[in-house]
């Protein structure tokens, strides 16, 4: 009786088994909608991209975003990191030119001291321009840029993420951080 309930057991589990193997095919193959699964038109279809390696970054299309917005989106993408590199671009630049004359051995020691506060003036202003952005990705969640110049903040925030909420977080944000007053702190809605 021991026997054949064991064999009995063994059974129900090898069954059960094939029945949730099968279970996972049915709902797994490729090239065939699952039993259920709805539609829609903005699913797409996975692709694979030639010259591709592992782990390579490639564009995502969000949840709340449809087919139409990717150009758009990638757009808006494009113009920020341009933007960030082209005013990463400036700051080396600005920061070359200073350490220049920093170690020029024929520049006056009060040349060499205002050189010395520009430079620091550039670094925290650097400092201060990515944490305002950082900040800003957190509290609103929309990519933006910040653009600090002579006590004036500009600040550039992708289409369709600016409402009364966010213009007040992020002015809160920029004065907080920077100590500039209201007035002197625009917000800029792109454009595309």
């Amino acid at each position: 009786m021991i026997i054949r309930k064991r064999q009995l057991l063994l059974a129900t589990l090898i069954i059960a088994l094939a029945a949730a193997v099968f279970v996972n095919w049915y709902y797994t193959r490729p090239d065939v909608e699952s039993a259920g699964a709805e539609t829609s038109e903005a699913t797409t279809v996975p692709t694979a991209v030639e010259g591709a390696n592992l782990g390579d970054a490639r564009y995502v299309i969000s949840g709340d975003a449809t087919l139409e917005d990717a150009p758009a989106q990638a757009k808006a993408n494009e113009y920020f990191a341009g933007a960030k590199l082209r005013r990463q671009t400036a700051h080396d630049e600005a920061a070359e030119a200073l350490n220049d004359v920093i170690k020029d051995g024929a520049a006056s020691d009060s040349v060499v001291k205002q050189a010395e506060e520009m430079l620091e003036e550039l670094a925290n202003s650097i400092s201060l321009e990515s944490d305002i952005e950082n900040l800003i990705s957190a509290k609103v969640g929309c990519e933006n840029l910040v653009i600090l110049n002579r006590g004036n903040a500009e600040i550039i925030v992708e289409n369709g993420s600016l409402d009364d909420v966010a213009i007040v977080k992020i002015k809160e944000i920029a004065v907080k951080q920077t100590g500039y007053p209201v007035e002197n702190i625009s917000i800029t809605e792109m454009e595309y």
